[in-house]
């Protein structure tokens, strides 16, 4: 349903406003009215209207006056103005163009100009605020790339100098290694290579789901056994350090969500709590109906976060205050990919924490989602 665009009328003679008033009603505009330009001011400044009907001859301060009044200040200065006039001659008309009016009606009104003229200027302001925010969301996505490459390009940097510099090793001085030597400095290249994949994938998750380009694949999963899954597979990463992971499991029926898409949140809330959780804690992972939402909640035992890192823990490349307890690596972007693809599933993602107590990590989707043919 479309909004109804507001019109602030301005006129001195109470007889052109009901005129101007019965002429737009049917097309179910809504209307401000000032009697002055002082009061229009005021009236416009307030309450921002879409469009504005501006009488020329006023007692006061006149039309013209009050449009370049209105062009001068911040909130009112993009507002279409068109004037209302009975002056026609050539020099009255540019004077209001050179004010700052984008059109000029003159009296006695026609019911079909008027109309014409007040739709014209309203889709045109339209499209020049489409417009506008489509630049406002190029610029936020060309400093994100920005973003992206300064960051991409620091965070890969050592990575691959280790690479390098371990391949150099296993070249050149393969003879003089020990089997010992050969395996462990593979086995970091490995480990460095994979850390060194996982942030270009998920530099190119931030990319497609920032451009608008995100496409959920919805099939009937059951998000139990998918948890059973995920669990199974990191408790092999909390064994390093002891740690158990049990699950509180509440049985829901299978429902429509993109399982792979999911599985990355998980993944993602399941490896935060691993590594920042101490040797020999636990995490408990529950699962429940909460209405018409299923709510998975990751709880572990680690430090907590801060109010201040709180506030910044879904954007993307930050470094928090609370460091992994085992050396493990982080991009900074798995939270940032979690919130939008919960995001994407019309669902919600929230964090409790307490400092040295532990913090909890809960995302709910909907059980019903609407599929578009």
């Amino acid at each position: 349903m479309t909004t109804p665009k507001n019109i602030l009328i301005v006129d001195d003679t109470p007889d052109n406003i009901n005129v101007l008033k019965n002429i737009l009603t049917p097309d179910g505009y809504q209307f401000y009215i000032s009697t002055n330009g002082e009061l229009a001011i005021n009236v416009a400044t307030k309450n921002i209207p879409d469009l504005i009907l501006l009488d020329v001859m006023m007692p006061g301060i006149d039309g013209f006056e009050t449009c370049k009044r209105l062009k001068n200040i911040e909130a009112t200065k993009d507002i279409p103005i068109i004037f209302i006039t009975a002056k026609n001659e050539p020099e009255d008309i540019v004077k209001g163009f050179n004010f700052g009016g984008v059109d000029y009606i003159t009296k006695p009104l026609r019911s079909e100009e008027v109309c014409a003229r007040v739709k014209t200027h309203l889709t045109i302001k339209n499209l020049m605020d489409e417009l506008e925010d489509k630049n406002k969301l190029l610029e936020e996505t060309n400093e994100l790339k920005n973003k992206f490459i300064g960051m991409a390009s620091h965070d890969l940097r050592n990575p691959l100098a280790s690479i390098t510099g371990f391949s150099k090793i296993l070249i050149e001085e393969k003879d003089d290694l020990t089997d010992e030597e050969i395996d462990e400095f593979s086995h970091i290249i490995f480990s460095v290579s994979t850390n060194m994949s996982n942030l270009v994938e998920n530099i190119l998750d931030v990319s497609i789901i920032e451009s608008g380009k995100l496409e959920l694949k919805y099939q009937k999963h059951s998000i139990s056994e998918l948890i059973q899954e995920r669990i199974k597979i990191f408790k092999a990463f909390g064994n390093k350090k002891n740690i158990e992971i049990c699950f509180n499991n509440s049985i829901i029926p299978e429902f429509l969500f993109d399982s792979d898409r999911i599985t990355q949140v998980i993944d993602n809330l399941l490896s935060n709590a691993v590594k920042f959780s101490p040797h020999e804690k636990k995490i408990v992972v529950t699962l429940e109906q909460d209405n018409n939402f299923a709510k998975v909640s990751i709880k572990d035992q680690g430090p907590g976060i801060n109010e201040e890192d709180k506030a910044k823990l879904f954007d993307p490349f930050q470094k928090l205050s609370a460091k992994p307890t085992g050396g493990e690596k982080s991009s900074g972007l798995g939270l940032t990919i979690a919130k939008k693809l919960i995001e994407g599933h019309k669902g919600t993602i929230e964090v409790i924490s307490e400092k040295n107590i532990g913090t909890t990590f809960s995302f709910s989707i909907p059980l019903e989602v609407k599929i578009e043919p």
